[in-house]
């Protein structure tokens, strides 16, 4: 991965770190944004920072042609809030680098329709959700140089659940499974699709622990605030399954999901 063009769209909460973690390991990243100030930002971290702005049918980068062209992967951590039409965003931000550029796509287990059981990369989907509907345009642009990773709920620096259920003083539904995984983990999850070439595939990337939500958030909500949610009782739901990624790569998750030590060292859920 050495010297390997990078770029990332969407240098958020997931693309920050991740694009300085792919620069340690010596990638020349390539950091899209909309803000100016962010720019600078970017470039004082020692990452190569260019602007971007995209409406529904129309992209513009302020990137040279010829850096374009360079450019080997594209990582896109776009959430889908704010689009109007997310998938056609996505599709001409595409459009707009190399046609040989490889894709990755942060999308989401949200995709899958709501169950009482089991869920893995086959199950159903919920045909007009915004993200798959993205998935299925990237797809139509970049078949056989695309993978798709769908997230489960994110956990990690300043991020977490618990605190929404803290402030409702609620856990609805729960005895549903969770379905989460550490940010730390997703961004090796990224580096081995890249170090591995894993193009034209799609993976759940999820901890392997689910248990209850009525277990998982009391005990997190104690942990934190000495909280103790009311717990609602619903009919169940999906337990999202990422044994595919783990089986076809022998990745193991190193973060769990239930560190509670360094739930309690983020402020913002003191």
């Amino acid at each position: 991965m050495k010297n390997t063009n990078v770029a990332i769209v969407g240098m958020g909460w997931l693309g920050k770190p991740l694009a300085l973690s792919l620069m340690k390991n010596g990638c020349n990243v390539y950091t899209a944004t909309r803000n100016i100030d962010k720019a600078k930002e970017f470039k004082d971290l020692g990452l190569i920072s260019f602007q971007i702005s995209y409406e529904t049918d129309s992209v513009e980068i302020n990137l040279a042609k010829e850096d374009l062209e360079q450019i080997k992967y594209l990582i896109i951590c776009i959430p889908p809030s704010g689009f109007s039409n997310y998938a056609q965003s996505l599709g001409s931000i595409v459009t707009c680098f190399n046609a040989k550029t490889k894709i990755i796509f942060t999308s989401s287990t949200g995709v899958y329709e709501e169950i009482n059981g089991e869920v893995t990369e086959d199950s159903n989907k919920t045909n007009d959700h915004p993200v798959f509907l993205a998935e299925q345009k990237l797809r139509e642009l970049a078949e056989d140089r695309l993978t798709i990773i769908r997230l489960a709920g994110l956990i990690g620096d300043n991020r977490h659940p618990v605190k929404y259920f803290i402030q409702k003083d609620l856990i609805p539904n729960c005895n549903a499974p969770v379905n989460l995984v550490c940010q730390k983990d997703v961004i090796r999850a990224i580096e081995l699709i890249l170090e591995k070439q894993l193009f034209r595939k799609t993976y759940n990337i999820v901890n392997p622990s689910h248990p209850s939500k009525k277990d998982y958030y009391i005990n997190a909500s104690k942990a934190i605030s000495n909280g103790n949610p009311k717990a609602e009782f619903g009919a169940g739901g999906k337990l999202v399954l990422g044994t595919k990624f783990e089986e076809e790569t022998s990745f193991k998750y190193n973060f769990p999901i239930d560190d509670w030590n360094e739930l309690r060292k983020t402020n913002e859920y003191r």
